[in-house]
């Protein structure tokens, strides 16, 4: 005859409290989307040349990419917090526009290393469904968040501020009217 082995734990016959999305988790994925989207678009131009009509359209993508990150952005900051894990999302989001907005390499490095010195502020505590997924998330924006810094947009400010001139090379343009 058959033995009756329970092969479940009693605790976890209990229904597990759902993921139910809040307006915060909604414009975040939605955030994260457009992030991705914007990523593929300054990919595209990173061997293009600025000044080449070929690239018109591809400049007007990558622009539009990154109004409608910053829009999203600004959506998320205005949507309201209704649980303690929507918080952890919204710094990131915070985190996003810096970068997005920032100048210098210095500034790229010092937003990127913001959540390993400050972990209970970008981390959801506890190991509850909804905190686990909404980590989650925010490991998903990470690696979003890592690949823009790796952009020739972020990685090349400092060469393009500053172009070097050699003083052996010739300078016509400075050349004395004879």
């Amino acid at each position: 005859m058959a033995v009756q082995t329970p092969t479940i734990p009693l605790c976890l016959s209990e229904a597990a409290p759902s993921f139910r999305p809040t307006p915060v988790t909604i414009q975040f994925g939605a955030v994260t989307r457009d992030l991705s989207a914007y990523i593929e678009a300054e990919r595209d131009l990173e061997h293009c040349d600025s000044w080449d009509p070929a690239c018109d359209a591809w400049i007007r993508d990558a622009e539009q990419s990154r109004a409608r990150v910053l829009d999203g952005i600004s959506a998320l900051r205005k949507a309201p917090n209704r649980r303690h894990e929507d918080l952890p999302l919204q710094r990131y989001a915070n985190l996003a526009q810096l970068l997005i907005e920032s100048d210098c390499p210095e500034q790229v490095r010092d937003i990127l290393a913001l959540p390993d010195r400050f972990p209970h502020l970008f981390r959801c505590a506890g190991d509850s469904p909804v905190a686990r997924r909404a980590d989650l998330m925010v490991a998903a924006f990470q690696q979003h968040l890592r690949v823009l810094a790796t952009l020739s947009d972020f990685t090349g400010m400092v060469e393009a501020e500053d172009p070097a001139i050699e003083p052996d090379a010739p300078n016509l343009m400075l050349a004395p009217a004879a």
